[in-house]
């Protein structure tokens, strides 16, 4: 069997990296597929999408577009589906719509019923030289949820009890922007969780006898990858996570079911959970990022950081990206196809590579910002000019259009009372 990665000219916007380029899990997304896929196979293939197929594809072949994140335990449950169906055919990858393609795989912009998504995966076992034809597929429907993880958001915010997140081991999104490249790195992360959670006896009993006890948080950090390199104080809280070469790790600083890269830098007091951090970033002391995606050498001050992310070389200094509505609607992103409804209560903001956004700057949910963007907020709200000290001693002073101005003159002017 082969497989072949047809090659498309998708663009995640802001960033203008080709979806190859990006980054899932601190990885380059097209070289993480063609790994998943020489597991199934050694012999894979990079061809541009409009090739004629049917004059390179072998008696059996996998084809998937580059633009597709889904895991090797997906690949070879399709595929042994397939090779379980009698007769030679080409089959398409079906997935039941559910609690993942609802949360993590919203506004999929590909042919789909009320109950179901086909996804751009092919499996081809017809005979050598027979023409392949994707829109002739038959369909081999695969429902993914597996397990989810209980939120506990007040009702008022959510209109019901709880908010559920998807976990599963067999994700499969199609990236074709910003919104989806932030939730496949979530996927990716939750996947590596299911796979925890499926593993064998042997390892389950190696992770207990780590962690010396039945206590599950005991065990969490059992499970936890943490490189012999890293550096992490003796306070710090590490459960369900990875933790990369070099990283330094502070004193209370709270890793939960996250991946740090390498030479990260988490301060004191960090809090980071579901989230991904790039390698040789900085998450200053007290920041606390949740169902956050960092790329490398992001440098991140005070926070909070929801569902957001932040590209290549970024900064922020206690600005605010927003992630809900108040008035309780759902959050709208802008696509290749225009401003879309993405069906998510929380959704933050996409900050562009090389962007650096100053303090007091706030991010309505869902917004991208661009590359190489400076942003710093209204000048009349910041201090810029200051008096002499003896002239305003003990009087009370206001911010009058980025200058603190003494209030008697104000007065003077009759502008207070």
């Amino acid at each position: 069997m082969r497989a072949y990665i047809l090659e498309t000219e998708t663009r995640i916007e802001p960033f203008g990296d080709h979806v190859s380029e990006t980054l899932i899990t601190d990885q380059p997304f097209g070289q993480m597929m063609k790994d998943k896929l020489s597991a199934i196979t050694k012999q894979v293939t990079v061809v541009p999408l409009k090739s004629d197929l049917q004059k390179v594809v072998s008696d059996k072949a996998l084809v998937i577009s580059d633009n597709v994140f889904t895991t090797e335990r997906l690949l070879k449950e399709f595929i042994k589906k397939a090779e379980e169906l009698p007769g030679s055919a080409v089959f398409q990858l079906r997935v039941k719509k559910g609690l993942f393609t609802r949360l993590l795989a919203p506004i999929q912009d590909l042919p789909q019923t009320e109950t179901s998504i086909d996804f751009p995966v092919w499996y081809f076992t017809a005979e050598p030289g027979k023409k392949f034809l994707p829109e002739n597929a038959s369909k081999i429907e695969i429902d993914v949820d597996e397990d989810s993880y209980e939120g506990g958001f007040p009702k008022h915010m959510l209109g019901k009890e709880s908010y559920k997140f998807c976990l599963t081991s067999r994700p499969v999104v199609h990236v074709t922007n910003a919104l989806h490249l932030a939730l496949t790195n979530i996927s990716a992360n939750f996947a590596r969780l299911a796979e925890i959670k499926k593993a064998s006896v042997l390892r389950k009993l190696f992770i207990l006898l780590k962690a010396r006890s039945i206590n599950k948080f005991r065990i969490l950090r059992a499970a936890s990858q943490i490189h012999p390199e890293a550096e992490v104080h003796p306070t710090a809280v590490i459960e369900g996570s990875v933790i990369g070469k070099g990283a330094k790790i502070g004193a209370y600083a709270v890793i939960k079911f996250s991946i740090i890269g390498e030479k990260a830098f988490i301060d004191d007091h960090a809090g980071i959970k579901f989230s991904v951090i790039g390698r040789e970033s900085y998450i200053a002391n007290n920041c606390v990022m949740f169902f956050s995606v960092v790329y490398p050498r992001a440098f991140l001050i005070s926070g909070p950081f929801q569902f957001s992310l932040f590209g290549y070389d970024t900064a922020l200094m206690n600005a605010i990206p927003a992630d809900y509505r108040l008035d309780g609607q759902t959050v709208s992103v802008r696509t290749g196809k225009g401003v879309c409804d993405t069906g998510l209560r929380f959704c933050g903001s996409v900050i562009g590579h090389r962007t650096k956004i100053a303090a007091g700057v706030i991010i309505a949910p869902g917004r991208q910002i661009p590359n190489d963007l400076l942003i710093f907020p209204d000048p009349s709200r910041v201090i810029q000019k200051t008096p002499d000290a003896d002239s305003c001693k003990g009087q009370t002073m206001f911010l009058i259009d980025g200058k603190l101005v003494p209030g008697s003159e104000l007065k003077n002017k009759g502008t207070t009372k």
